[in-house]
């Protein structure tokens, strides 16, 4: 059975005990404000009736009707009680007031009264602030709401009690005007209930706005989440969905889309630990990666026609290191260039390229003499530098490949990046400068390889590119 049904079902039995004691107490003391006392408690048997339905049927799992489940429901026995509530004192202040108008006060056997009254604070006063609390804790207006209701029947004990303590000195006129101001005091208590009702109903945000936009932040710096177009949430009895609805970059696979929601799920478990939370995520595709490879495409072959030393290009790649572009391709030129003027032409290009896409930090081109050509397609990748430890190990692997090569006269520029399973080496390597482009490139493929036998750790692609040794007082020279 459901905590919050035990709970009723426990309200039920102490009620019972309450109507029965308050009856014996009516009729042994004729006493009206005990009357309108113990009217109230029977009352609150009906509303412990209520209570039990609204519970058993908000913890029905959903169905083809709610497909969002029942939890609504409790909130709508919460706001007929508190409805009932604040008409039933309404009730009794008119009632103590007619009293007083006709002055009809009868109160006997004062010292049982007292007694009883003392016995039903007791119970009243330790059960209710304990269903009050537990209301609390499982999000349950009708609960809460009953807590509250047996525990403004404490107070109207005390109340009787004091008019019970004058009746002993013979004074019994002041009751019914303790209870007009206890009335009073009891129906806010009960607008402030019937007013969470509606707020749930209404799905009004029950989070702090500051927790809102922390949330917010929080999504906002997320890998690949561009922007936050809407971000909802409502609560539901113990329920509380948060619905965000998210710009994301264009290219991000299935997995990294999948890890987005995860995260969400994670940060709103921690965030809000009594409730269940329900996380809907919907993800617009924006221009990424993807789209800056696109553009960059466009904008190559529309500066091919001003160098025709260059045939094509191939394997462009989109490094991204935190919040910085870099773009790596083979420019292909014709194979009667020695390696100098193909670096000339090749640097020209890039210095060119860098002006016009201005997103980009660096541009690194690689010279092949060619005439088997593959079409230009971008690749990005999201990469972090490799620990410096792991890097100075591969920088000795690759300088002793480097020193073995009888061609190679130095080399500069040696990075590696990762990326979850993906690995690339990128080193610049010094050549005679006469050397014919077709031979470097036969040089580089040999080089290329051996790096490639020294088993990296998913390392995928190994970047190469030749550079004329005349002239450098830069890098490592041999």
């Amino acid at each position: 059975m459901n905590d919050k049904i035990k709970f009723g079902l426990l309200t039920l039995l102490v009620i019972l005990f309450q109507s029965v004691l308050k009856l014996y107490g009516v009729i042994i003391t004729g006493s009206l404000s005990f009357l309108s006392e113990t009217v109230d408690t029977l009352v609150d048997i009906v509303f412990v009736s209520i209570t039990l339905y609204s519970l058993s049927k908000s913890q029905k799992p959903p169905d083809m009707d709610h497909m969002f489940g029942h939890s609504k429901i409790d909130p709508i026995g919460a706001l007929v009680q508190g409805i009932v509530l604040i008409n039933l004192y309404i009730l009794l202040i008119i009632n103590a007031i007619l009293i007083i108008n006709t002055g009809t006060y009868s109160l006997a056997n004062p010292v049982i009264g007292l007694q009883l009254l003392l016995i039903s604070f007791s119970v009243n006063f330790i059960f209710s602030r304990y269903l009050i609390l537990q209301g609390r804790k499982r999000k349950s207006l009708s609960l809460e709401i009953q807590g509250l209701n047996l525990f403004q029947d404490s107070l109207r004990a005390i109340l009787i009690m004091i008019s019970f303590l004058f009746a002993l000195f013979g004074i019994i006129y002041l009751d019914p005007f303790f209870s007009i101001v206890l009335s009073i005091f009891i129906i806010i208590g009960a607008i402030k209930l019937v007013k969470k009702g509606i707020n749930d109903l209404t799905d009004t945000n029950p989070i702090n706005i500051l927790i809102l936009e922390e949330i917010r932040q929080n999504i906002f710096n997320l890998e690949h989440v561009n922007g936050i177009e809407d971000l909802k949430i409502r609560a539901s009895g113990p329920n509380l969905f948060l619905e965000a609805y998210l710009s994301v970059e264009d290219h991000i696979s299935v997995i990294h889309a999948h890890d987005i929601t995860k995260f969400i799920r994670n940060m709103s478990k921690n965030f809000f630990p009594n409730y269940n939370v329900e996380c809907i995520i919907e993800m617009n595709p924006l221009s990424g990666e993807k789209s800056v490879g696109e553009n960059i495409i466009n904008l190559i072959y529309s500066m091919k026609s001003e160098y025709p030393e260059i045939l094509d290009f191939k394997d462009l790649n989109i490094l991204r290191i935190e919040d910085k572009y870099f773009l790596s391709m083979i420019i292909v030129v014709k194979e009667n260039l020695t390696l100098k003027e193909a670096h000339e032409v090749s640097t020209k290009f890039e210095k060119d390229l860098k002006d016009q896409a201005k997103n980009m930090s660096r541009v690194i081109t690689h010279i092949e003499g060619s005439y088997y050509i593959d079409r230009l397609s971008p690749k990005q990748l999201s990469c972090t530098p490799l620990e410096p430890d792991e890097m100075k190990s591969l920088t000795n692997k690759i300088e002793i490949i480097l020193k073995g090569h009888s061609q190679v006269r130095g080399y500069h520029g040696l990075e590696c990046w990762t990326s979850l399973d993906y690995c690339v080496i990128e080193v610049h390597v010094f050549f005679d400068g006469s050397l014919n482009i077709a031979q470097v490139h036969e040089y580089i493929t040999d080089l290329e390889k051996k790096i490639k036998d020294l088993n990296v750790k998913y390392l995928q692609e190994v970047i190469i590119h030749s550079e004329p040794s005349e002239g450098r007082t830069d890098g490592i020279l041999f």
